[in-house]
């Protein structure tokens, strides 16, 4: 298999321009990784799904940044060529400026290629900054799982024209601070529609219809493994939690029930070896 280009930011403008959509997913491990980097994808988020679906997290809240950090240590040893992302949790964006871009600067220094960030109008000095030292950032909109205390929930986001509008003020605020494309997870069809038509970066869906110049989604829901629930109307394409459990299943019952080992799985010493052992051992 050749060794595929690496996508970079002028790539992924071009298959804007051109009216080719750009294919994502939020990406946790390395096997999956390896599959989304024989399978061509564009971009690659280690996003808070990871912590949350496949470590237990009940909440972001509760995810410190090292353990995202390790988990995008483990998507870029499988993953070269996608144009790689790490979501920024909990409160690593939004202490202080200076904290802000020094956290970016860590994920950078790992091997990605720039950050993911939910923001608020409050920390929309930190994207500037980060973006400043030259660290590239998708926006995150719509439901934000770091917001869902304040939020109360998981709500689909933008179904009233209030709500729309004051998603679209924080959008257009943080393309004004520097964003390179904005995500929208869960937010009404109609209003990622016309965030598509109107907005001068490039947007992507997770869960958000198909009016978008990216489409987005989950490893971890792709393939319906995951400890969080999987969201209403988020399309899964396998079920890797019901596979795990017929396999764990059968090898709990062919080790209790004496099936397991088999006898020609078992290593055995060389010709003469065991006659010397029993000997040595009187």
């Amino acid at each position: 298999m050749a060794k595929r280009r690496k996508t970079r930011l002028k790539h992924l403008a071009e298959k804007v321009q051109n009216g080719v959509r750009i294919v994502g997913m939020e990406c946790h491990d390395t096997p999956s990784a390896i599959i989304a980097e024989e399978l061509g994808m564009d971009l690659l988020c280690c996003g808070s799904p990871g912590p949350m679906g496949m470590m237990g997290h009940k909440s972001m809240a509760t995810v410190d940044f090292e353990e995202q950090l390790y988990m995008l240590q483990g998507v870029l040893r499988g993953a070269h060529s996608p144009f790689i992302i790490c979501n920024m949790p909990n409160t690593t964006a939004c202490i202080s400026v200076g904290e802000s871009v020094h956290n970016a600067a860590k994920v950078v220094k790992l091997g990605a290629d720039g950050v993911h960030i939910e923001p608020s109008l409050g920390t929309v000095p930190h994207i500037k900054a980060i973006v400043d030292a030259g660290i590239p950032v998708v926006g995150h909109f719509g439901v934000q799982g770091e917001r869902a205390v304040m939020n109360s929930g998981h709500a689909p986001a933008g179904c009233t024209a209030e709500d729309a509008e004051q998603i679209v003020t924080l959008v257009r605020a943080s393309i004004d601070a520097g964003i390179f494309a904005a995500l929208f997870e869960h937010t009404s069809v109609e209003l990622t529609k016309w965030c598509y038509e109107n907005l001068p970066v490039a947007v992507a869906s997770l869960g958000s219809g198909p009016h978008a110049h990216g489409i987005f989604h989950v490893s971890s829901d792709i393939i319906g493994c995951s400890v969080f629930p999987i969201p209403p109307k988020r399309e899964v394409f396998g079920d890797v939690w019901g596979e795990m459990r017929k396999a764990y299943t059968a090898y709990i019952n062919a080790a209790s029930g004496g099936q397991f080992p088999k006898p020609e799985l078992s290593h055995t010493m060389r010709d003469g070896e065991h006659q010397k052992f029993l000997a040595a051992m009187g």
